[in-house]
């Protein structure tokens, strides 16, 4: 970093909505198409508080010189903590474009490009994704008001959306809540239906979400990565291009290797930069299957000691999300799992789900219960992990 260019650095302030979006893809094209750096902060909306955009411009450092080859600065999601931020080439940004606007994340090939919907917020990589992708694809993305607070995420105004595209393959990326509200309103179903291709990322899908999909065979992809990696880069458990990875052989932990991972972390304070060099080693780990699928598995940290016995708290969690009682699910460390869904269904459904864990986990992975209301999310769409911890841990 010490022979990098001083490059001025000018954060964009991305308001919540669809004028967001609107602002974003404008200064996303302009930094691509003029050696710039593209660094969004999200105004002040019901989604980002005070808080957090200080942590998010702390992240962002734009006193610090960068990278001469990055092009964006995008901040990690910080459910574990504060967030990071993460520069990006334009060759990393790009590295999945084609192979997912061509259609072959599903297993297709399309003739047009495809007109994306954007439904994530666009100071976060997943929506920055759909920017990308929609500028290699020659069209801006149709915005939902509901991004990053400007309204509550509705199904219909989705429906809408999707209706407003005739000629072109629709496209669109959402988080597993989103996917759970489609399913579950009729409009919303229909609307996935028209859909030529659905990237799920940001968090594990609901069990019975992933079988309502397959059994209405609508065409998803369920991604994995993150900021580090410039979004998704192994899709349905399947690498991407030039993509590959390894496991820990003590501890399974998942390493990414590839032209999608970032150029790497930003300072912090007067710290140094962190280089990646096209190698990503994550906090998750997982198994890869008889056919060579990725499977994850959880985060290392979600690992808890019990009487000298490893318990996964994300192997309690997706055991108990299998019950159609279970509308959410957070499992805490002490092994409190906290359940989002009626008491009184979850009740009858409790000592069936008692049983798998002992069965599956063992006694002694067995949590004490507690019905809650909502877990609080970020912006993103995942768990908030460090609220959840400080409300109930």
């Amino acid at each position: 970093m010490a022979d990098s260019p001083i490059r001025v650095i000018e954060p964009t302030e991305i308001p919540p909505g669809s004028a967001g979006v609107v602002t974003a893809f404008n200064a996303l094209s302009e930094a691509l198409a003029n050696d710039q750096v593209f660094a969004p902060i999200p105004q002040q909306s019901r989604h980002y508080s005070t808080h957090q955009i200080q942590a998010i411009q702390e992240a962002i450092n734009p006193n610090a010189p960068c990278h001469a080859d990055t092009v964006a600065i995008l901040t990690t999601s910080g459910s574990t903590g504060n967030p990071r931020g993460v520069e990006l080439s334009a060759s990393q940004l790009s590295a999945m474009n084609d192979f997912v606007n061509s259609g072959a994340v599903i297993g297709v090939r399309l003739d047009a490009p495809p007109r994306w919907i954007c439904a994530l917020p666009v100071t976060s990589v997943g929506g920055v994704n759909v920017l990308t992708r929609s500028i290699a694809a020659g069209s801006p993305p149709i915005a939902l008001e509901s991004i990053a607070g400007g309204s509550t995420f509705d199904p219909d105004e989705f429906a809408n959306s999707v209706a407003k595209i005739r000629d072109e393959p629709v496209f669109v990326s959402l988080v597993p809540t989103q996917l759970r509200r489609l399913l579950n309103s009729q409009n919303g179903a229909r609307a996935l239906r028209h859909c030529t291709a659905i990237l799920i990322g940001g968090g594990p899908t609901h069990t019975n979400d992933f079988l309502q999909a397959q059994d209405l065979g609508l065409p998803v992809s369920y991604t994995y990565g993150m900021t580090e990696t410039s979004g998704g880069c192994v899709f349905s458990g399947k690498s991407g291009p030039g993509t590959d990875f390894t496991l820990d052989p003590v501890d399974s932990r998942i390493t990414l290797h590839g032209p999608s991972v970032a150029v790497g972390y930003r300072p912090i304070a007067k710290g140094d930069f962190t280089a990646f060099n096209s190698t990503f080693t994550t906090d998750d780990f997982g198994v890869v299957d008889l056919i060579g699928q990725l499977e994850i598995l959880g985060r290392l940290d979600d690992i808890v000691l019990v009487n000298g016995v490893n318990i996964s708290r994300t192997a309690i969690g997706k055991i108990i999300e299998g019950s159609s009682a279970v509308q959410g699910c957070y499992v805490l460390p002490n092994l409190t799992a906290l359940i989002v869904g009626s008491p009184l269904e979850f009740e009858d459904a409790s000592e069936n789900i008692r049983n798998q864990i002992a069965r599956e986990l063992g006694p002694i992975a067995i949590p004490t219960f507690r019905v809650v209301t909502q877990l609080p999310t970020l912006p993103n769409g995942k768990l908030d992990r460090v609220t959840i911890t400080n409300l109930y841990g």
